[in-house]
C-alpha cells in the first residue's frame, strides 16, 4: 500500500531539517573555556556574556576583555583559544578567521585541509598544525609555530611569502614591504609562559609540541637576542586553572 502523500512529505521535511542541522553543528563552534570577559556579538542583537558549552556560529563574532581569555572547540577538534583584547569570526568550521586585532592559538588537526588566518597586511595558512598568531590595530603581526609549519604571505606583497617551522617565530613590523627570516624561540619556556596554554588544557597535539621541544634542545642552547620572549600579552597573569568539565 502507498504511503498517503502528506505523511512522505512530512517525512521528508523531517529528515531535511535533521540533515541541515546536522550540517549546521559540524560549522559550529562549541565555547570550551571562558575566563574573565568573553563576548558574543551576534548581528542586529546587543552584545551578550559566551557561556560555557553553548554553540557560536560563523555569524557571530567573539570578544575577549582586557585579562580574558577563550577557547573554542570545532566538531573535527580544531581549537582555537583567544588572548585578551582579541575580536575574532570565524568561517568555513574554523577553518577561516579574521583576526581584526589580539592573539590566538589555532590547533588544526593534520589531514583536515588546513586553515587560514586573515588580517589586513598579512595571512597566515597551515595544512594541519599548531600555531600561535598575533595581529596589532597598526598592522604588525607575528607568527610562532609550536608543532608542524605555517606559512605568512604580505597582502599587499604577495610575492613576499616565507615558511616558519616549529619552534620558530616571525614578526613584521607596519607597512613591511618584505619578511624578515624567521627567529628561533625558547619552545619549552614558551609552553610554561604563554597566557594561549598556561591555565587550559593540553592540546590534542601536546605530543607533537614535546618532539618538537626536545628536537630543539638536542640541537643545543639557541643562540639569538632575546630568545626566551612568549608571544601574546606579556603583562598578564596566568589565568586561573579551569574548574571542573
Amino acid at each position: 500500500m502507498l504511503r498517503p502523500l502528506p505523511a512522505t512529505i512530512s517525512a521528508f521535511a523531517i529528515a531535511l531539517t535533521t540533515l541541515t542541522a546536522a550540517e549546521s553543528s559540524k560549522k559550529e563552534a562549541r565555547v570550551t573555556q571562558v575566563i574573565r570577559e568573553v563576548n558574543l556579538l551576534v548581528p542586529d542583537a546587543p552584545a551578550r556574556r559566551a557561556v560555557l558549552n553553548e554553540n557560536v556560529g560563523e555569524t557571530t563574532a567573539v570578544k575577549t576583555g582586557g585579562e580574558s581569555r577563550a577557547e573554542l572547540t570545532f566538531l573535527d577538534l580544531t581549537i582555537t583559544r583567544l588572548g585578551a583584547n582579541t575580536l575574532y569570526r570565524f568561517k568555513k568550521s574554523g577553518r577561516q578567521v579574521e583576526l581584526e586585532s589580539g592573539s590566538t592559538l589555532l590547533r588544526v588537526p593534520k589531514d583536515s585541509g588546513g586553515a587560514t588566518i586573515l588580517t589586513s597586511s598579512v595571512t597566515a595558512g597551515s595544512t594541519g598544525t599548531t600555531f600561535i598568531f598575533e595581529s596589532t590595530r597598526n598592522g604588525g603581526a607575528r607568527l610562532t609555530v609550536l608543532e608542524g609549519s605555517a606559512r605568512l604571505t604580505l597582502v599587499k606583497h604577495r610575492d613576499q611569502t616565507r615558511s616558519v617551522t616549529a619552534g620558530q617565530a616571525l614578526e613584521i613590523p607596519p607597512g613591511a614591504t618584505r619578511i624578515p627570516e624567521p627567529k628561533q624561540i625558547d619552545l619549552d619556556r614558551l609552553m610554561k609562559t604563554s597566557p594561549l596554554i598556561v591555565g587550559f588544557r593540553p592540546l590534542p597535539s601536546q605530543n607533537l609540541i614535546n618532539n618538537a621541544i626536545r628536537q630543539q634542545q638536542q640541537r643545543g642552547p639557541l643562540n639569538q637576542n632575546n630568545p626566551n620572549r612568549a608571544p601574546g600579552p606579556q603583562n598578564i597573569a596566568p589565568p586561573p586553572p579551569p574548574g571542573p568539565r
